[in-house]
């Protein structure tokens, strides 16, 4: 991580049009919360979360952490997502670590927790690093 930059400060300028909430940048990992709105339904008429909002805040924060790392902007490779139950209508918040980054390829896991802090899905991405 390069200790010059205000790694937090750069995150919630990025985000701010998308709404994720950078919380925190601490050696290696990046918190981040996605406060809930109903356009992040999977029904009209039911409260949980669609997969694909999920699947997009664990590559945002895989991709936040590795970027971090590397001080630089990077691009995903491959994307895998375990749903581990219905996400429900409350805010989430994903947790994401650099579990390698080499010369060409990055790699990072995300966990997913909703407000009762109880882990509704796991990811991980690989990156180029190139």
């Amino acid at each position: 991580m390069t200790p010059d930059m205000d790694w937090l400060a750069r995150l919630r300028s990025e985000m701010e049009r998308l709404r994720p909430e950078p919380v925190a940048v601490e050696a290696g990992t990046v918190v981040i919360r996605l406060p809930y709105r109903t356009e992040f339904r999977r029904a009209p008429y039911e409260p949980g979360y669609h997969g694909g909002v999920i699947a997009a805040l664990i590559d945002l924060t895989g991709h936040a952490v590795v970027a971090i790392h590397l001080g630089r902007m990077i691009p995903t490779i491959d994307l895998r997502i375990d749903y581990l139950r219905a996400a429900p209508g409350t805010d989430l918040l994903a947790r994401g670590k650099v579990l390698r980054a080499g010369r060409s390829i990055a790699r990072a896991d995300v966990e997913i927790s909703d407000a009762a802090n109880t882990l509704v899905a796991v990811g991980r991405g690989t990156y180029s690093t190139l």
